[in-house]
């Protein structure tokens, strides 16, 4: 009798081992592991600061989280800065994935871009580059095809580095004033583009007066003229506001006033939503009769030429049609006496839709265009020119 209990014990748990094991191979069951229930490991060099400019790559590992079943997993880093240790940056993704925990590997290019990017957030400015910066790494982990649903994250490490600015240049985008000066519409707005200075920061200078009162104002992106509820401004209970600085919004915004009815520079931080006003010292600038666009496609002539409208005070405007591929300049009056131009050759600037904004130069060299047609702008203060193809 024992003999056959014995037997029967055995057999009960080879059917026991056999069920568990159809359970654990033939029908897994996916179980998404908590956030930081798998640990991340520094780099042996994080002891040091890293210099992101001077080397290739950099390799992290992390222990392998538990989905329920043996998966394919990936793996993707992140990266936040700081500066003082304190405030930090949201998290910026890299591009490159991984699919072996032991060896995570990244171009430090990518963490470079990352590190840049959240300082950048923090309101570092490009000339400030090259930083030190605390930088917190971790990983997210997903099974592929199921990323919404399985992606958890690792915990974080600290490590120091030094970088460079390495993001692309922000691509330079229109923006128009309109108010008092260009008047309170979107064809009105059209002739008064901002100048871009780089950076995401678009600026303006002109004499910024009604009448005999300070000029109020609002900004239009191209895609958004006459679209009152998308202007850029103040907050609704600023509206009129004549502070020198601010904070900018995109939603029902009320109207931004000169500080006084003086000649000023208005700046308009795209990348901060800010604004600024910036007193000019000269408020007499010279004033000219007329400016014209003259070149090849209408012969050069000694006198005259494609006339502009000076929309504002020191603001000139025209849209006109280029009947073949030319080069040009900007006259002031009626002889050569004064013109603007860019660079120390002939076509060194050809104008496209990415590159439509120059400060220009007393006597300088002609500007390379296409034949098409285009609004073109200049500031007789400032030399800075704007020719944008009408699409």
């Amino acid at each position: 009798m024992k003999r056959i209990n014995i037997l029967a014990s055995m057999l009960m748990a080879l059917v026991a081992f056999t069920a568990c094991s159809t359970d654990r191979d033939d029908n897994p069951v996916l179980q998404v592991p908590a956030n930081g229930s798998f640990m991340l490991y520094a780099p042996g060099i994080v002891a040091n600061t890293i210099d992101l400019d001077n080397s290739s790559s950099l390799t992290f590992k992390v222990d392998q989280p538990n989905y329920g079943y043996t998966a394919p997993i990936t793996y993707m880093m992140e990266f936040a800065a700081s500066e003082d240790g304190n405030t930090w940056s949201s998290w910026q993704p890299t591009e490159t994935s991984n699919e072996n925990p032991l060896g995570i590997t990244l171009p430090t290019s990518e963490i470079a871009s990352a590190v840049t990017s959240g300082l950048v957030e923090l309101g570092r400015e490009e000339t400030e580059f090259p930083l030190t910066a605390k930088v917190k790494a971790r990983v997210r982990a997903f099974l592929p095809g199921m990323e919404e649903t399985t992606s958890i994250y690792s915990n974080e490490v600290v490590l120091s580095a030094t970088t460079s600015y390495v993001l692309p240049p922000v691509p330079a985008l229109l923006f128009y004033m309109v108010g008092a000066l260009p008047g309170w519409s979107a064809e009105g707005a059209l002739t008064a583009l901002l100048y871009p200075e780089g950076g995401d920061v678009y600026t303006y200078t002109s004499k910024f007066v009604d009448g005999d009162n300070p000029a109020n104002l609002k900004i239009w992106a191209q895609e958004d003229l006459g679209i009152w509820a998308n202007a850029y401004c103040v907050e609704k209970d600023k509206d009129g506001t004549q502070d020198e600085t601010g904070a900018i919004i995109q939603a029902d915004a009320g109207a931004i006033k000169a500080p006084t009815a003086e000649y000023y520079t208005f700046t308009f931080d795209k990348h901060h939503m800010s604004y600024s006003w910036t007193k000019l010292e000269e408020q007499n600038p010279v004033e000219y009769e007329a400016m014209f666009v003259v070149g090849g496609f209408n012969g050069w002539p000694g006198d005259g030429g494609v006339a502009m409208t000076q929309v504002t005070p020191h603001n000139w405007y025209v849209e006109t049609t280029i009947g073949e591929d030319t080069q040009l300049k900007f006259r002031a009056n009626y002889s050569w006496d004064v013109n603007w131009g860019y660079g120390s050759e002939d076509g060194e600037w050809t104008v496209t839709a990415d590159d439509f904004g120059k400060v220009g130069v007393g006597g300088a060299k002609n500007i390379a265009v296409n034949k098409g047609t285009y609004r073109f702008y200049i500031n007789d203060i400032t030399g800075k020119m704007l020719i944008t193809p009408v699409e």
